[in-house]
């Protein structure tokens, strides 16, 4: 029996997306996707229960909302969520646009603004005791003259995730390791605003600390690392598994979400060092690797649908040593290891592992795989 229906949104393919709504179908929700084109991996997902199109919040938000007040008002959904960040801020502040009866899964403006700006987010991660990289802001009309002075390699990203663009669109902010001045200036000329960010880059262990807050309060939480990462220098988790709860680091991690005030999904991505976890992003939506999560036993999203609505879930504890793999990411972290030399990294991947759950493939959901194969067939050609 179905608990009711619920919309999520996606406006690029998103392994995020896929993995919520399989776990909200498991929790025993009607998902429906709403998206603005035939989509990836959640359009071919039998999870779905249906499509809805909508235009593009990135480049239409008004229009995006319109389209998705109207399908709330024929299906009648108990919630909306977004399954991004350019759904998260079309979202945010949005609820009077649909009907009383459905609960929309955004925290209002202000707050959104807050937790998606990096230099914000630093500055109360710094209040909250969280050791961070050293940070520089730099404005485009002073690159030129401040490139020289940075301490090589460093790290440069946008301000935000998604910066919109002198066309008016939302537009990714990538994230890149560079080494030299004349690297920095080419990479920031291709990334969009009107600042970036320049961090010392540092050698470690790719953490993230995942889960659910409300109202400030964190909810429940879930630790991994990740054991092969892509692009290999400044990448996401190619291969990561569950690993016992750092209770320190945690609790520092609340003092942050209490001060922003979050409610929602989160993951907070962290450099582990010798001498310590520097907090390097917090993803306020349904982050790549969360399939990992449900398969380690906490179901992030439909904890947050149940608050959401006004419930009082009780998570249990997760199962430490779950495993998840992304494959096309993992392929290319195996393909660039042997481009390396790297034999033990490379070795690694070839190994059969136990307990492991797949960006994309499922075997009761095996259609999403076909993006990844219809990719890898592009990046081929």
């Amino acid at each position: 029996m179905s608990l009711g229906r619920l919309i999520v949104t996606e406006d690029e393919p998103s392994y995020g997306v896929l993995a919520g709504v399989r776990a909200l179908r498991a929790a025993g929700w009607e998902t429906w996707v709403a998206l603005p084109g035939p989509g990836g991996y959640t359009a071919r997902s039998r999870a779905a229960a249906g499509r809805i199109h909508v235009p593009d919040p990135a480049s239409d938000a008004p229009a995006f909302l319109d389209a998705l007040a109207a399908a709330a008002r024929e299906l009648g959904p108990a919630a909306i969520l977004p399954g991004t960040e350019v759904g998260l801020v079309a979202l945010a502040g949005a609820d009077a646009a649909f009907p009383s009866g459905t609960r929309v899964g955004a925290p209002g403006r202000e707050l959104v603004e807050r937790a998606t700006d990096k230099p914000t987010v630093e500055a109360l991660a710094i209040e909250a005791g969280l050791d961070v990289p050293a940070t520089e802001r730099i404005s485009r009309d002073e690159l030129a003259d401040r490139a020289g002075e940075l301490p090589y390699p460093v790290v440069v990203k946008s301000v935000r995730t998604k910066v919109r663009g002198d066309e008016g669109r939302l537009r990714h902010g990538t994230v890149r390791r560079v080494d030299s001045p004349a690297e920095l200036l080419e990479v920031a000329a291709g990334l969009p605003g009107d600042e970036v960010i320049a961090q010392p880059f540092l050698r470690g262990e790719l953490a993230a600390v995942s889960g659910v807050a409300w109202e400030g309060r964190l909810v429940c939480a879930v630790h991994q690392v990740a054991r092969r990462i892509c692009p290999p220098d400044c990448g996401l988790s190619a291969f990561a598994e569950t690993v016992p709860a750092d209770a320190e680091l945690e609790a520092l991690l609340a003092g942050l979400l209490g001060r922003l005030g979050w409610s929602g999904l989160f993951q907070a991505q962290f450099m582990r060092t010798r001498d310590q976890a520097a907090l390097i992003d917090l993803n306020p939506r349904m982050y790549g690797s969360l399939a990992l999560a449900v398969s380690a036993g906490l179901n992030l999203p439909a904890i947050w649908v149940e608050l959401l609505l006004g419930r009082n879930p009780v998570p249990g504890p997760y199962r430490v040593g779950a495993r998840y793999r992304a494959e096309e990411k993992d392929a290319r972290a195996f393909a660039s290891a042997l481009r390396r030399g790297d034999v033990r990294t490379a070795g690694s991947a070839l190994l059969p592992r136990r307990d492991v759950t797949h960006a994309a493939f499922s075997l009761r959901d095996p259609l999403p795989l076909l993006t990844s194969l219809a990719k890898a067939k592009r990046l081929r050609g």
